[in-house]
């Protein structure tokens, strides 16, 4: 990367991280919201899915807006709004009042991951360890939200967290309104991706409407987002219940947090891998290596459980940069954002059901069930995988004779 791509993916990377901050301060402060207004579990429970169906509802418009106005444009509305919405939080009176404030954060902050996904896909050529350094970033913004939003709220109380974080939305809304960096609409930079990759060659003379004739194989990536998705719900949610029950039930978020971390070196892995390997070819090796770790988590205790699901988790991100990759490979030409719109709305919004079909699992049979359950629907993810590779095969987009290039995805 030269020094404006790295000046961009640190800003995008910045972005990530306050952005999944952001979305999990909420579940973090909970206990403290419910004691200051005197909330039943049911109330703090629909103000949180409140706040998640706004943080996945504006994926779509945003990556429309992200294709007309561009991503720099997006993501100052993204985090300008998020700092107004965040300091309206920190001053909410009252319970309805909280659950408003926190559906305009999650709208506003929902607009970043098509524009964010956009700039860095399109404005750096290594475009495949830019998109291991951004999916690392939101993992380690995961990791660390619990030690910073909870120290905060014993400084003084939950409030504050959600000022300091209206402040640093406002910091990074004007860092990314000054600066000069390339984003969404670098023409040269995408067009060079497309003609050096692997992946996206033809011999067609009219490449766009070659790519037009993609519209299956973006489907069936948009169905792997849906089913990845809940996968990544149904974990996330039961992940900490787990290790409660069956290794710590004092520190079960903490092993989280070691597991998030891992996720982000599996991030990094997967980028790097992309850009050495053809990502129809890698991504059903990787999710092949998730299910075995899977199905352990769903069985195993102690030790042996959190080494399993560390193992799962690092391969599930390792995957993530593969198929962000596969989006702007399959996405027509002009129209990447709005494909990250529709992939992060099948993912976070479809996919959110993962959480309810873990739950049932977990009523009916117990923790570990749940685990089992969803390897099921990892599987599927592999099996759609696997049907990506062989059209890709069929239409000779992987054909032998084809080199790498040097810096190619």
């Amino acid at each position: 990367m030269n020094p404006t791509e790295r000046r961009l993916i640190a800003h995008i990377a910045a972005a990530h991280a306050l952005t999944h901050i952001i979305e999990l301060t909420y579940p973090v402060l909970l206990t403290q919201i419910e004691d200051d207004f005197g909330l039943r579990a049911v109330i703090s429970g629909a103000i949180a899915t409140v706040f998640g169906l706004a943080f996945g509802a504006t994926a779509i418009p945003a990556g429309f807006l992200t294709d007309r106005l561009g991503s720099p444009r997006v993501l100052v509305y993204a985090f300008g709004g998020a700092a107004v919405m965040a300091l309206l939080v920190s001053l909410a009176p009252n319970a309805w009042y909280l659950a408003v404030a926190l559906a305009g954060l999650g709208f506003t902050i929902g607009l970043y991951h098509p524009a964010g996904l956009s700039a860095t896909a399109q404005g750096i050529r290594q475009r495949g360890m830019a998109l291991g350094l951004h999916g690392a970033a939101g993992n380690l913004g995961q990791a660390v939200t619990p030690v910073i939003v909870i120290g905060l709220a014993i400084l003084v109380d939950w409030r504050l967290a959600y000022l300091v974080l209206a402040g640093l939305s406002a910091l990074l809304a004007i860092a990314r309104a000054i600066a000069h960096l390339p984003a969404h609409g670098d023409g040269e930079v995408l067009e060079t991706q497309v003609a050096e990759s692997p992946g996206l060659r033809d011999t067609s003379p009219d490449r766009s409407q070659a790519t037009n004739h993609f519209w299956v194989p973006l489907l069936i990536v948009y169905a792997a987002f849906v089913l990845s998705g809940i996968v990544y719900r149904g974990a996330i949610t039961f992940l900490p219940q787990l290790f409660e029950e069956f290794v710590n039930d004092e520190f079960g978020a903490a092993f989280v947090t070691v597991a998030l971390i891992l996720g982000a070196v599996g991030q990094l892995a997967g980028g790097s891998a992309s850009q050495r390997v053809r990502l129809e070819r890698l991504a059903p090796v990787i999710g092949l290596c998730a299910i075995p770790a899977l199905l352990l988590t769903g069985v195993l205790s102690g030790a042996a459980l959190v080494l399993a699901a560390s193992v799962f988790v690092f391969f599930y991100f390792a995957n993530q940069p593969v198929f962000t990759g596969l989006i702007a490979d399959y996405s027509p030409v002009g129209a990447v954002g709005r494909s990250y719109g529709f992939s992060f709305f099948a993912g976070f919004g479809l996919g959110s059901i993962g959480g309810i079909i873990a739950g049932a699992f977990v009523d009916q049979w117990g923790t570990h069930s749940a685990f089992l359950a969803l390897s099921v629907f990892m599987a599927v993810t592999v099996g759609l995988s696997c049907i990506l590779w062989l059209m890709a095969e069929r239409r000779g987009r992987l054909a032998p004779e084809a080199q790498p290039v040097a810096g190619a995805p």
